[in-house]
């Protein structure tokens, strides 16, 4: 890509882990966009899939961080953001393939609009269906993914890490994703944190990715299942302020117990084949077991030093409340 100083420089950050094939077609997309301002930084979570030879031979003038081990999400794009030199700060999935507009699109609403900090993709699966036209986030903090078709630029509560463009400035203001996540949740904490610093999060369907979306080994979904219920809870205890800090824990673990003790019930009245037919298994796969119930609780307990001062960072340059957030439909319970 040559240099345009005509238009802002774009850091395109891409994280992986043994993810060649996937990071092959997602370079190969990115070569044919329509912008020409722009640097890519890799940074690979210690992959043994020959990853760092590939691109080595193949895209020399990509910027490359091999790191020891595999930290997750979080970590590795602060790291690469440290180093990066563009205004903004593009995330992107190694198992995404962009369309040549997409990154213009993006650039072009944070240019237009000084309010908004983050913007996200659409997102495509490989067939067309929309794998997320964004995130919302309701009123005790729970977090779910919108599919609806959108045609016009529309506020979220947050923005999918699939392919997100937020400003360097702010991102580095915020103190970039919370590495205690690890995985799961950190886009949506950073874009919860966006709003309450004063900032807009958007989603311009002009802007479209494909995105294959891995699919969690049985082997990690424990893990998985341990991080998403700690996150979820780190995200109600820091971003809310203390009243609806405390009601939107109860309110969560009471729906969360009132699910748990139905899903049970109709399980030992239906039996087991019944329930497969409803999905039964793939419910449960999702949602976090005794275990990681009780990991999760003892890591909020062990770290609730850490939770406090983050708590205290992000109420310290708050500027719009909860319940602003709530007449603004940031937080609502309704299904978008």
């Amino acid at each position: 890509m040559t240099e345009n100083l005509n238009v802002p420089l774009v850091s395109i950050i891409i994280i992986n882990y043994n993810g060649k094939s996937y990071l092959e077609k997602c370079l190969e997309s990115i070569k044919k966009i329509k912008y020409d301002n722009l640097e890519i930084i890799v940074v690979d979570n210690n992959s043994t899939d020959g990853t760092m030879e590939f691109l080595a031979q193949n895209y020399p003038s990509i910027i490359t961080l091999k790191l020891d081990k595999n930290y997750g999400f979080a970590k590795p794009n602060n790291m690469a953001a440290k180093i990066a030199k563009g205004d903004f700060l593009l995330f992107l999935n190694n198992d995404t393939e962009v369309t040549p507009n997409f990154l213009t699109e993006l650039v072009q609403v944070l240019v237009g609009n000084d309010q908004i900090g983050i913007c996200q993709s659409l997102l495509l699966k490989p067939n067309g269906e929309i794998d997320s036209s964004g995130d919302f986030i309701d009123t005790i903090g729970v977090v779910y993914n919108s599919k609806e078709p959108i045609d016009k630029i529309r506020e979220i509560s947050s923005a999918r890490g699939a392919s997100m463009i937020i400003r360097k400035e702010l991102f580095l203001d915020l103190g970039g994703f919370d590495e205690q996540f690890f995985v799961s949740f950190e886009d949506v904490d950073l874009g919860w944190r966006t709003w309450i610093k004063g900032y807009k999060v958007v989603i311009n369907p002009k802007s479209v990715v494909y995105h294959h979306g891995g699919k969690t080994h049985d082997s990690i979904k424990d893990e998985i299942s341990f991080h998403g219920l700690k996150n979820q809870l780190s995200m109600k205890i820091t971003n809310f302020e203390m009243k609806y800090s405390i009601s939107s824990l109860l309110k969560f673990f009471i729906i969360f117990g009132i699910r748990e003790l139905k899903i049970l019930l109709d399980y030992k009245i239906k039996g087991k084949t019944a329930m497969t037919s409803t999905k039964y298994e793939d419910t449960i796969a999702a949602k976090p077991n005794i275990n990681a119930i009780l990991k999760a609780l003892f890591w909020i307990i062990s770290n609730s030093k850490y939770l406090r001062n983050k708590r205290k960072k992000i109420h310290g340059y708050r500027k719009i409340s909860t319940r602003e957030l709530q007449k603004m439909n940031v937080l609502s319970n309704t299904q978008r």
